[in-house]
Parts: structure tokens; C-alpha cells; sequence
């Protein structure tokens, strides 16, 4: 079986990492992949060296912005075509708005079948989306509530929807990397408690609120610290001056950007994950990656985290008010037994649903009954 997974962007961003990791799953377990992102001209195709150095043969040659461009994609449904005349796959599998339309442009009746995969909770809309519908073999969701909208929206048959919940390779991610898992330290008092943040410094992310939370209840008790792991354009703005103006500046760090080779590591020395905003990547990765590792997550009720936190590994806020952070932030400091409980419930939730070998498999044989029945 052949497939192209197709992604509109030439940076590693939004749902780049859970596509990936599908495709050099299905690679693993046997599938010829090729993985096509967005080339700029200008620019270095980040998406294609991640894909190169996790072993996935790429394609350099299609524009495909992240943004609609007439221009571009006139071209690269001409090379799209191209590339199937020369390779024909079976599948052509696309991840975002802007290659979904190029793969349906590009294919022919008798040509590969079009897979769409979604990362939010609500399916695309508008006129394009619903003539994209119209050409779309199989929908995969992350969620049932995001299947059944995706369901519902523009009335697209059932039969051709699939909940695959959003993949991680647990190999990276994984509960020996968290120095807090050893049973015996529930009963150490710790002088050090972490609360960490994994998210672009951006404006809407609710930077302001959230170190004003942790303010609240680092003057409540002496061993919180807050790590902010990520960078953006306003990083001033919505975190440097507003930790400064707290009074707790020592408290409160922001060392960037971290090295992937290091960042698994770092995500698991949190003792616990603060997630409120979900950014381009609607399955939440980071929180997703801290529970995969041990780490308890709170989480706002926004989009698609109702469904990704399970109450055996973290916390669901009941509202946005500050107080009510601050609570969780305290209830989960003062109480090692029960950072241990939700650690562990955790690391389980992660191990039955986001384990990306417990669904490549279904999937390729899914893929392989549709193609025999043709």
C-alpha cells in the first residue's frame, strides 16, 4: 500500500507532529509513505527535515502555502497529478485546509482515494469545505464529539467517519523519563514544585491570567516555581512584564525554546502541566505529551481538552475565573498522593488511547478492506 500524506506548511506547526507520527507509524508497520509538506521559496522547509529525520522519504516541489493562493495552486495540482501519474498511491491523505483542497483538486475518478484527517473540535466549513466534502473518501476524527459534528456538518455519511484518537510515540514520551515516579517519593517532602507550561508566547493564549493564577498561590506556598517553555513575538508583553509586575520574577521562568532531544525529558520533570487555550494543534499535543509521561495536566473545558483529559490524569476546571486555577494549582501542590494517583492514571490513559501502534494497524486494514472491495 502506497500513501502521500500531504501538509500545507513549511513550518512545524499546528498538527505537523501527530500527522508524522502517523506516517512513519504506518511505515513501520509497512506502508510505503511519502510525506509532502509546503516548500517556500525563501524559506527552510523545516516540516520536510523533521519528516527526513524520522526516516520518511519527502517530496520537495509543491508550494502548498499554508494560506489560499490562486497561483500556487494551479501549479501544484499540475505537479500533484504528476507525481500520482508517476508513483500511483492509493491514498493521498491530507491534514490541513490547503492541501485538502489541492488533493481534491488533483485526483481523478479512477485515481487514489482522498483521506482527511481533523485536529478540532468543529469540522471545516464553507463553500470550499462542503465541495471538498463531496470528494472526501474517509474522515478521520480525534474525538466522538468531534466525529459527530464532522458527522453532522454538511451532512457527511457516517460509514465514512473514523475516531482515531491524536497519536503519540510513547517511545519518546514515556514514564521512565519522570523523576517523580518512584512511589516512595509521595512520601518525601518536595522543596521544589513545578507547574509547566508548553505553548507559543502569543496574546490569546492567556498568559496575563494564568501567571497572575500562579501568583496567587506561589505567595501560598514557597516551593511553586512556573516554567513557560515556548517563545513568540510578544513574549514581553503577555509574560515577561506581567511576571515582573507579580513581584515573584524568581519564581517564575521563561527559558524558550528547548532542543527537541531535550524537551521530553524537561516536559516530564513538571510536576504538573497547566494547559488553557488549545493553539493551531487542536488535540493539545502538550498536554497530551505531559500525560504520556506522568505528568497531571489542568485544563480549561476549551475545544477538544474535555475529551483528551481523563479525571484519572488531571484536572478539568469547572470555569475560567482565576481563583478557580489557582485552586487546582494548590490542590495538586499541597497533595504528592494525589499527583502520584493522577500520574499514574495518567501514564495508563496515555498507554490505552494515544499510543500510535494501537491504531496504525486498524487503520491500514481499514485502508486494505476498502481497496479489495473496489
Amino acid at each position: 500500500m502506497k500513501i502521500f500524506h500531504l501538509f500545507s506548511n513549511h513550518k512545524f506547526t499546528g498538527p505537523a507532529d501527530p500527522a508524522m507520527v502517523l506516517a512513519a507509524a504506518q511505515s513501520a508497520a509497512g506502508a510505503e509513505i511519502r510525506f509532502i509538506s509546503g516548500t517556500h521559496p525563501q524559506i527552510d522547509n523545516v516540516v520536510d527535515q523533521v519528516a527526513r529525520g524520522r526516516g520518511l522519504d519527502t517530496f520537495a516541489g509543491l508550494r502548498m502555502p499554508k494560506h489560499f493562493r490562486l497561483s500556487s495552486l494551479r501549479s501544484d495540482v499540475r505537479r500533484l497529478r504528476e507525481l500520482i501519474a508517476q508513483e500511483k498511491p492509493d491514498f493521498l491523505h491530507s491534514h490541513l485546509d490547503g492541501d485538502h483542497l489541492v488533493a481534491a483538486l488533483a485526483r481523478t475518478p479512477d485515481g487514489p482515494r482522498l483521506i482527511r484527517s481533523t485536529y478540532d473540535l468543529d469540522p471545516p466549513r464553507g463553500l470550499r469545505a462542503a465541495w471538498i466534502a463531496r470528494h472526501t473518501d474517509l474522515w478521520i476524527a480525534p474525538t466522538r464529539e468531534a466525529a459527530t459534528r464532522l458527522a453532522a456538518s454538511k451532512k457527511r455519511p457516517k460509514d465514512r467517519v473514523r475516531v482515531i484518537p491524536p497519536p503519540l510515540d510513547l517511545d519518546r514520551f514515556r514514564s521512565n523519563l519522570n523523576p517523580h515516579g518512584d512511589p516512595s517519593s509521595a512520601t518525601e517532602v518536595k522543596e521544589k514544585i513545578v507547574v509547566g507550561v508548553v505553548a507559543r508566547l502569543q496574546r490569546h493564549r492567556r498568559f496575563p491570567d494564568l501567571i497572575d493564577s500562579f501568583a496567587t498561590a506561589a505567595r501560598l506556598d514557597s516551593r511553586l516555581h512556573l516554567e513557560i517553555l515556548g517563545r513568540g513575538t510578544h513574549q514581553d508583553e503577555v509574560a515577561r512584564i506581567p511576571a515582573t509586575n507579580s513581584g515573584l520574577a524568581n519564581r517564575i521562568h521563561l527559558p524558550g525554546y528547548i532542543e527537541p532531544g531535550a524537551y521530553p525529558a524537561r516536559i516530564a520533570s513538571f510536576d504538573m502541566v497547566v494547559f488553557l487555550v488549545p493553539g493551531s494543534d487542536g488535540t493539545c499535543r502538550a498536554a497530551r505529551e505531559a500525560l504520556a509521561c506522568g505528568v497531571p495536566v489542568i485544563a480549561s473545558r476549551r475545544g477538544l481538552l474535555p475529551e483528551l483529559i481523563p479525571d484519572s490524569g488531571g484536572v478539568l476546571l469547572e470555569d475560567e475565573r482565576g481563583e478557580t486555577l489557582t485552586k487546582a494549582i494548590l490542590k495538586l501542590a499541597e497533595d504528592d498522593q494525589l499527583r502520584q494517583n493522577l500520574g499514574a492514571g495518567a501514564i495508563k490513559y496515555s498507554q490505552e488511547v494515544f499510543d500510535v501502534k494501537l491504531h496504525v494497524r486498524t487503520l491500514l486494514d481499514d485502508l486494505d478492506h476498502s481497496l479489495a472491495i473496489t
